[in-house]
C-alpha cells in the first residue's frame, strides 16, 4: 500500500498527475483500501480485474492475495508507473486504454484478458463507474446462457461517490432508476463504510462509499430478452415521471402503446402506472410479457 508522498514520488517521477477528466482520485487511507479487500474477500485461485489502478497501491495488494490481476489503465503515464513496478511479475497483466468500448460493452481485450469468469476489486473511476456496473452485469447475464462466448463477473468489490452507491442499491425514490433495477434483477448488493473525502488525493467534494456487488445467476436466468428489458427501461427511466403509456408514445418508443396496455392488462396493473413508481420485479415481469 502505497502512502501520499509515495504516490506523490511516482507522479512527479514521471511528470504524472490526477486526471480530473477520468475522475482520477487516489485512495491514500490505508485503513480503507483494508476494508475494499476485506469485503472483497479476493479468491486466491481466481482473477481479479482492477479498473483505474492509478501507481498500484492496491494493485500490490490484489498481486499477493490472487491468481492473476489484469489492471485496466487509460492514463498512459500511470501505464509507464505501473511497467516499471509490476511488469516483472509473472500474475501482472496491464490493458493500457479505455475499460469501456463505448457505454454499452466492456472493452474486448479486457474480457479476453480475464475469461472465462473473474472478480472486479478497484477503486472505480467516478466518470465510468456506473457503466462498468451495469455492463458488467449484463456481460454476466450473458455468460449465463452463453458461457463459451461471455465473461462472468462473479463479483464486483469497489469504491464509488455515495450517491451512486445510492443509486445502484435504491428501491425505491428519486434514487431509484435504470441502474437500481439491473442491480435488483441480477444480483445481490452490499453497502459498505461510507468514506469521507479526506481519504483520497486530490480530495473529492463529497463522500465516498464501499459496494459489494455479487452476480446472482439464479435471478438473471428468469430474464427473458436482455434485449426487451434494457429498451423497456430506456423508454420508463427517461420519461419516469410519464405514465408507461405516455411514454410509449413518444417518438422511436420501441413498444407501442397498444403493446403496453395489453401487457399490463395480463399484469392486472392499471394502466396509469408511473415509470418511477414501480418495482424491479414488475420491469421484470412486464419485459418478459413484452418479449413474448
Amino acid at each position: 500500500m502505497q502512502p501520499v508522498k509515495k504516490i506523490q514520488q511516482l507522479l512527479d517521477a514521471h511528470d504524472a498527475r490526477p486526471m480530473g477528466r477520468f475522475g482520477q482520485c487516489f485512495l491514500i487511507d490505508l485503513n480503507y483500501m483494508a476494508k475494499v479487500l476485506d469485503i472483497a474477500a479476493v479468491d486466491a485461485k481466481q482473477c481479479t480485474l482492477e479498473v483505474g489502478p492509478g501507481t498500484g497501491s492496491l494493485t500490490e495488494e490484489l498481486l499477493k492475495k490472487s491468481a492473476k490481476v489484469v489492471a485496466a489503465e487509460i492514463d498512459r503515464k500511470f501505464c509507464e508507473i505501473l511497467r516499471e513496478i509490476f511488469g516483472e511479475r509473472e500474475n501482472f497483466t496491464l490493458i493500457e486504454g479505455d475499460a469501456l468500448d463505448g457505454k454499452h460493452a466492456i472493452a474486448e481485450k479486457i474480457l479476453h484478458a480475464v475469461s472465462p469468469r473473474c472478480s472486479l476489486v478497484a477503486n472505480l473511476p467516478y466518470n465510468a463507474a456506473t457503466s462498468l456496473v451495469i455492463d458488467a452485469l449484463i456481460e454476466s447475464c450473458l455468460a449465463v446462457s452463453q458461457p463459451a462466448n461471455h465473461v462472468t463477473f462473479d463479483s464486483l468489490t469497489f469504491t464509488v461517490q455515495k450517491e451512486v452507491a445510492d443509486r445502484l442499491a435504491a428501491v425505491h425514490g428519486d434514487d431509484y432508476g435504470l441502474v437500481s433495477v439491473i442491480v435488483a434483477l441480477m444480483s445481490d448488493i452490499k453497502l459498505g463504510p461510507v468514506i469521507p473525502p479526506s481519504a483520497f488525493w486530490p480530495q473529492p467534494k463529497i463522500d465516498s462509499r464501499i459496494v459489494r456487488i455479487d452476480f446472482n445467476p439464479q435471478k438473471a436466468v428468469k430474464i427473458k430478452s436482455l434485449d426487451t428489458l434494457r429498451k423497456l427501461l430506456h423508454m420508463a427511466f427517461t420519461q419516469r415521471r410519464k405514465h408507461l403509456l405516455a411514454a410509449a408514445k413518444a417518438k422511436n418508443s420501441p413498444f407501442t402503446p397498444q403493446q403496453l396496455a395489453t401487457a399490463l392488462l395480463q399484469l392486472n396493473m392499471p394502466q396509469t402506472m408511473r415509470c418511477g413508481e414501480t418495482s424491479p420485479e414488475f420491469f421484470l415481469n412486464l419485459s418478459n410479457i413484452l418479449a413474448d
